[in-house]
C-alpha cells in the first residue's frame, strides 16, 4: 500500500505536468496556439483508449509487470519527443498519442491493486481497511497533482519564464523539457518504485484463497 502510495503519486505528478506544460509548449516553443485544442483532445482520446483497453492486457499481463512496461514506454517516449523539431507537427502528436495510450490504464490498474493490497492487510492482519485504503489513495493523486502544478510553475520561475512575452532560448529550451523530459523522468521513477511491488502471481492468488476459505 505504501508502494502504491507512492507509485500514484510519481505518475499524478506525469499527468500534471504533461497537461498543465502543453499551454506554454504551444504558445511558446512551438509558436502555433491553434494547435492546442487538438492536441488535448486526441490526448483525452488516448488516455480514454488506453484505460479501455487495460482489461484486457491483464488477461496477459501481471499487473505490476504491465505497469513497469507502460510506464518504461512513456519514460522513453518523453526523452524521443524533446528532439521532435518544432515544425514537425505530425510527430508531435504521434508522441502524445502513443505516451497517452501508455498512461491511459494507470488508473484501472492502480486502482485494482489497491483492491488486492486490501486483500493482503485482511489476510495479513484480520482487517480490510478498504475505505482507509482507498481514501488515502484519492489523497495520493491529489497531493501528486498540486506537486505536479507547483513543480512546473517553480521551474517556470526559475528559467526565466515571462508572461505574453517573447521567451529566451533558456525559457524556451525549459518548457520544452516540462512537456516531455521532465516527465518522462517521474515515469521512469514509477519504474523503479513499482519494481518494490511484489503482491503479484502466485502470492496473490493463495492469499485470495484463503480468504475465500476463511
Amino acid at each position: 500500500w505504501l508502494i502504491l502510495f507512492a507509485l500514484a503519486m510519481i505518475i499524478m505528478m506525469t499527468f500534471t505536468m504533461r497537461a498543465g506544460s502543453a499551454y506554454y509548449y504551444f504558445y511558446y516553443y512551438v509558436e502555433r496556439p491553434e494547435l492546442l485544442p487538438d492536441y488535448l483532445l486526441w490526448q483525452m482520446i488516448a488516455y480514454a483508449a488506453g484505460a479501455a483497453l487495460a482489461p484486457v492486457m491483464t488477461r496477459y499481463i501481471d499487473k505490476a509487470k504491465l505497469l513497469m512496461l507502460l510506464m518504461s514506454i512513456v519514460g522513453t517516449l518523453s526523452i524521443a519527443f524533446y528532439f521532435v523539431p518544432k515544425d514537425m507537427i505530425w510527430a508531435m502528436f504521434t508522441f502524445n498519442i502513443l505516451i497517452s495510450l501508455s498512461l491511459g490504464p494507470k488508473s484501472p490498474l492502480t486502482w485494482s491493486m489497491y483492491a488486492d493490497t486490501a486483500d493482503y492487510n485482511e489476510w495479513k492482519h484480520g482487517r480490510r481497511a478498504t475505505a482507509m485504503t482507498f481514501s488515502a489513495a484519492t489523497f495520493a493523486q491529489k497531493l501528486g497533482g498540486s506537486l505536479g502544478s507547483a513543480g512546473m510553475l517553480w521551474i517556470l520561475a526559475a528559467i526565466g519564464y515571462a508572461a505574453k512575452q517573447a521567451q529566451t532560448g533558456a525559457s524556451q529550451t525549459g518548457i520544452a523539457l516540462l512537456q516531455t523530459v521532465i516527465p518522462g523522468l517521474f515515469a521512469l521513477i514509477a519504474v523503479g518504485v513499482t519494481a518494490f511491488y511484489k503482491l503479484t502471481g502466485e502470492q496473490l492468488e493463495n492469499i485470495q484463497q484463503e480468504l475465500k476459505n476463511r
